[in-house]
Order: C-alpha cells, then sequence, then structure tokens
C-alpha cells in the first residue's frame, strides 16, 4: 500500500466510523424516554396502513387490475415502504445541517454525513417494517420468493435517489431557508402523483400515464411491488435510474459548490 493511499484508507474507515456514530445517535434522540423505542418504527407505517386500507377498501373503493394481489391492504404497504423512507429521508436532510450547526461549526462534520446518517436511519427504520411485512405475505401465500432479490437492486437505488436529493436540500436550506418548508409541500404533491393508493391500470388518460411513469417513484414502487408480489415489471424504470443518477451528479454537485460557505452560513 503506498504511503498516499494510508491516508485515504483511514479517512474512509474514519467516516464509516462517523457516520455509525451519527446514525446511532439519531436513533437514541429519536427514542429518548420512549417505553417501545424502535417498535414504533413498526407501528406508525402500520397505523398509517390501516388509515388509508379503511379509507380506500370501505369509504373509496378502488380496484386493482392487472395488479399481482387483489388484496389492497397488501397492494398498498409495497408502496408504501419506499415512500416511508424517502418521504422521512429527505424531509429530515432538508434541516439536517442547519439543525446541527454546532456539530458543523465546531467539529467541522462534513455535512455529507449528516446527510447519510439520516437516509440510513429512515432506510433502517423501514427495514423493520419490511421484516414484519415479508413474514405476513409468507402467512398469507402472497410471498414471491423468487423476485424478492430485485430488494438488492430496489434498495441501492432509493438510498441513492434519497442521499442525492438530500445532499441539494440540505445545502440549499443553508442560504434559502423557506426551502425545508417548500420541501415539505413538495413532498405531500409527491405522494399523491405516484401511484401508492391507486393502480397506474386504472388510469384511462394516456397523457396521465405518460407524466406519471416519467414520475422516478413510479418504477420504485413497482419495483417494490415486482419483488414482494411477483407479477414482473409494469412500468419502465428508465425515469427512476436516469433521475438517481441526475440527483446523485446534480445533488453532489451543487452540496460541494456550496459547502465551503455553509459554516458561515449558519
Amino acid at each position: 500500500m503506498t504511503s498516499r493511499a494510508r491516508p485515504d484508507a483511514r479517512r474512509f474507515r474514519q467516516s464509516l466510523f462517523l457516520l455509525r456514530e451519527l446514525v446511532v445517535r439519531n436513533l437514541r434522540a429519536r427514542y429518548a424516554g420512549s417505553a417501545l423505542g424502535l417498535l414504533w418504527s413498526l407501528l406508525n407505517p402500520l397505523w398509517q396502513l390501516l388509515l388509508f386500507t379503511f379509507v380506500f377498501s370501505y369509504i373509496v373503493r378502488l380496484g386493482l387490475p392487472g395488479e399481482a394481489t387483489d388484496n389492497f391492504a397488501v397492494f398498498l404497504f409495497c408502496g408504501l415502504l419506499p415512500w416511508f423512507a424517502i418521504h422521512e429521508g429527505l424531509s429530515r436532510s432538508a434541516s439536517a445541517i442547519t439543525d446541527n450547526a454546532d456539530l458543523v461549526k465546531k467539529m467541522l462534520l462534513p455535512g455529507e454525513l449528516l446527510v447519510a446518517s439520516l437516509v440510513l436511519g429512515a432506510l433502517l427504520h423501514a427495514g423493520v417494517g419490511a421484516a414484519a411485512f415479508i413474514v405476513v405475505l409468507a402467512v398469507m401465500g402472497e410471498l414471491s420468493v423468487p423476485t424478492l432479490p430485485l430488494l438488492l437492486v430496489a434498495v441501492p437505488v432509493q438510498v441513492a435517489l434519497t442521499f442525492g436529493l438530500g445532499l441539494a436540500l440540505a445545502a440549499a436550506n443553508v442560504y434559502f431557508r423557506d426551502v425545508a418548508q417548500a420541501a415539505g409541500l413538495g413532498l405531500n404533491t409527491w405522494f399523491y402523483v405516484t401511484p401508492i393508493i391507486y393502480s397506474v391500470n386504472l388510469l384511462d388518460d394516456e397523457t396521465i400515464r405518460l407524466v406519471l411513469g416519467l414520475n422516478p417513484l413510479t418504477g420504485l414502487v413497482y419495483l417494490y411491488r415486482a419483488a414482494f408480489l411477483g407479477g414482473g415489471l409494469q412500468v419502465s424504470l428508465v425515469p427512476l435510474l436516469a433521475c438517481t443518477a441526475g440527483a446523485v451528479v446534480l445533488g453532489g454537485g451543487l452540496f460541494a459548490r456550496l459547502k465551503d460557505g455553509i459554516a458561515d452560513e449558519i
């Protein structure tokens, strides 16, 4: 190993250590004084699942034509799992630097690690729900074991997309404090233009289908459904992969360009 490689390897190990400590710190802070602790990461999505299932199964009835399941709760939860992780990761990343100004100023903590720790923490919460969901699907006889490896594609793409967008939001929010609030509005809109609570097969208008097809989360949601339920992909993954690559490149580039002035602005 060259002399130059040794410092690089040391910095990499230090970054991994800091990242792990930040994830643990966030979890402890989140559940400090809570009797149920990490169990809330399962109870919260289950409660939302029950609410959505009640509303869209008994009040506003929606069919599932062409889907791999007729069970609305199963269909819905497949879409909610990635959404919960993305929503939490982005909403918290937007204020990651401003909420941790002391760490960034006094410890010169890389802002990228703050964003990464929140994205991974959100993934951990979703992972708890996903593990329970797999068990439930297996008991119900709905689980497609041969297609589960698709999660090895879905999860890294999801993390990369969330991280890239999170970097852009975190950096922009330092200079324009309305970004975090605007991100909340944007995420609420993004939820309803993503086929989470409805099937793309219900849409007769070709223009709307085309627009939804360009939404990267459409591909991600249906990739999760294909992984859990089988039945093949019903939408193209090109917009998802293209937007993910763009988010990483543009988000990382924006953060790198603005990071030198971050300590002075917060």
